[in-house]
């Protein structure tokens, strides 16, 4: 992961000087843009850095989008699973417990891991730390949206693809019109 983290900070810088060296005019609203993206980015690859590693079996998981180790509080990011709780329907109508089965399947894939590594760069206002977790370095957030186990945050982007892969194939959540957590909260209330 260092590696990963070396080059990002290659390309991000090699990105900015080549930006700064084409000539852009200082009062151009589009060279500030830019600018301000480029340093942004530059900033936030130096931020990222693994919050916590080990063992599969140093973690404990909550539900299918959240897990512990230590005092660590994990939220995975841009990324809801079902509620624990919470039940979808199959294309045929038959429901089926798709929040206990998202918590299974992230406990699954933590568990059996010889090495988990999450990496993040903020908290969210109940103290959780947002964050994007590799399993035998793989992202377990992209696996739970390409299965069908949860939905991507579609305001970022980041897994939009699983998405629409699993969608295609109607896996999971994608197989009939289920309700999304966080709109199953906002009944709630």
């Amino acid at each position: 992961m260092k590696i990963k983290s070396l080059l990002a900070r290659l390309a991000l810088t090699f990105a900015a000087s080549a930006a700064i060296s084409a000539e852009l005019q200082p009062g151009d609203p589009m060279s500030a843009k830019i600018f301000l993206q480029l340093h942004g980015i530059e900033k936030l690859a130096g931020q990222i850095t693994p919050l916590v590693s080990g063992t599969g079996r140093d973690f404990r998981v909550i539900d299918g989008d959240s897990l512990a180790v230590g005092n660590y509080n994990i939220r995975l990011l841009d990324i809801d699973a079902p509620r624990t709780s919470q039940r979808c329907t199959t294309a045929q109508g038959i429901y089926w417990d798709c929040g206990a089965e998202a918590r299974q399947r992230m406990r699954d894939l933590v568990e059996s891991a010889a090495s988990v590594e999450c990496y993040s760069s903020e908290q969210d206002v109940y103290g959780r730390h947002l964050a994007t977790c590799d399993v035998d370095g793989v992202d377990v957030g992209a696996m739970l949206v390409e299965e069908g186990l949860a939905w991507p945050h579609l305001n970022q982007g980041r897994y939009v693809p699983e998405a629409s892969s699993a969608q295609a194939h109607s896996r999971g959540i994608w197989q009939a019109d289920n309700i999304a957590p966080w709109e199953v909260a906002d009944d709630q209330n």
